[in-house]
């Protein structure tokens, strides 16, 4: 049987019942959180083991409250418990591996994309209250992204059933985003939307308000340049400090936003709202993605894993980081190259895309094509956006591509790219 080390002893490689352990992901309040390989099902999984105290015990009431809880949530926006089981002694507690949690994204967001991750909050939460449960700690560390758009509020870990009256607490949530009355060991369901309230106003403006929460709070300008006075005056209401002040629960406030800003949702900004149906949020995205990069980078493709639109210059897909797409079959350019399945035409002597093996050329001079926007600085011949390898030359791209209208650039590969969509850089596949 699998038996833990004093003080959990765990490293890369430890075999925890049919688990083995990768690498460490994180800790909380009641665990370590470690990315694990399940040895039978071949699978990736996040595995939640009880931190061990200074004295050498271990307290898994935590875990096992929430393993209970949670199995009676229901909700494809509640981060679902795989397996739960005693292994050595120990509690084992196995999720689905998300690509990272909001804590991890940087801010400022653009409004429509942070819109999106939150209205799947509030809606675990709405039912998450219809249940009578208080989450208790509403942080971005807690809200958990997929390749797919997806996310999922996890962490039930000190949430409260609220049966008439709430019983003091003995962890209050995560400091600085916990509701006045829930410091006090009295939450509320309008604690949660507080913590809703304060994770949207962080994103939108990249200030986290902080007490005493008087207006106008830094960053009032910014939400209201990029967002309008609606969605302001909910954002006010959900930070109200007076829980009676705020909304009664999740499901009135994510009925207020939808009301709100139906124009941000849909990545339109500020002013007349869009006549589009915006429960389908994923479709909606997709729809604006298209409509401002179509020109740029001709995204009819969708990925075999994620299915979000992608363009076969990229080296991965920048939703779910899938690399094993293939467009030879589908490819916009007539030939294709045969080591990386991407698309070329017949006068290049190498692929732009990768550095394969030259090619026998089909054509005796070089076309004109609208997609020629650059030269190489070695032979004078003309570059495709995001290329990188000059396809008469064979030279590397060094420059890196700025495109309009882009609006941001990889931290790591300098070239153009919008995190207001993608979690993960085409080029270079880093993630953000």
């Amino acid at each position: 049987m699998t038996t833990f080390k004093n003080g959990n002893g765990l490293a890369a490689g430890h075999l925890i019942g049919k688990y083995k352990l990768s690498r460490k992901l994180g800790e909380g309040g009641s665990g370590e959180i470690w990315k694990a390989r399940d040895q039978i099902e071949g699978i990736w999984v996040a595995l939640k083991l009880p931190l061990v105290r200074l004295d050498g015990t271990v307290d898994e009431a935590s875990i096992r409250k929430e393993i209970r809880l949670v199995a009676s949530l229901r909700h494809p926006s509640i981060l679902p418990i795989k397996n739960a089981d005693v292994i050595g002694g120990r509690i084992v507690l196995a999720t689905e591996l998300s690509v990272g949690t909001l804590a991890d994204r940087h801010k400022p967001m653009m409004p429509h994309r942070i819109l999106m991750i939150m209205n799947q909050v509030l809606e675990a939460l709405a039912y998450a209250h219809s249940q009578r449960v208080v989450h208790c700690d509403v942080t971005p560390g807690n809200i958990f992204l997929f390749p797919d758009g997806r996310t999922a509020l996890g962490d039930f870990g000190i949430s409260r059933y609220q049966r008439g009256r709430i019983v003091t607490m003995d962890e209050f949530g995560t400091p600085g985003y916990v509701a006045p009355e829930q410091a006090y060991g009295k939450p509320t369901f309008a604690s949660d939307c507080f913590g809703a309230g304060l994770i949207l106003y962080e994103y939108i403006t990249g200030f986290l308000p902080q007490w005493p929460f008087e207006w106008p709070l830094r960053g009032a300008e910014r939400l209201k340049d990029r967002t309008n006075w609606s969605f302001m005056r909910v954002v006010r209401k959900a930070l109200e400090l007076s829980p009676r002040k705020r909304y009664s629960n999740a499901d009135e406030m994510l009925k207020a936003i939808l009301a709100a800003a139906p124009e941000l949702i849909a990545g339109n900004g500020a002013g007349r709202p869009r006549r589009k149906a915006i429960s389908d949020w994923r479709r909606v995205r997709r729809e604006a993605f298209r409509d401002k990069y179509e020109r740029v980078l001709n995204p009819e493709f969708g990925c075999v894993t994620c299915g979000e639109p992608i363009s076969e210059i990229m080296s991965g897909c920048p939703w779910c980081g899938e690399c094993g797409n293939r467009f030879e079959h589908a490819s916009a350019f007539p030939d294709y190259c045969p080591d990386c399945h991407k698309g070329v035409l017949p006068e290049w002597r190498y692929c732009p895309w990768c550095y394969g093996p030259g090619f026998a050329t089909h054509a005796d001079r070089r076309r004109q094509d609208r997609r020629y926007k650059s030269k190489c600085s070695q032979c004078s011949g003309k570059l495709i956006p995001f290329m990188k390898f000059c396809p008469w030359c064979r030279r590397k791209v060094k420059r890196a591509w700025r495109v309009h209208p882009f609006p941001e650039r990889c931290p790591r590969c300098r070239w153009s790219v919008d995190t207001s969509f993608w979690a993960n850089c085409p080029w270079c596949l880093s993630k953000f």
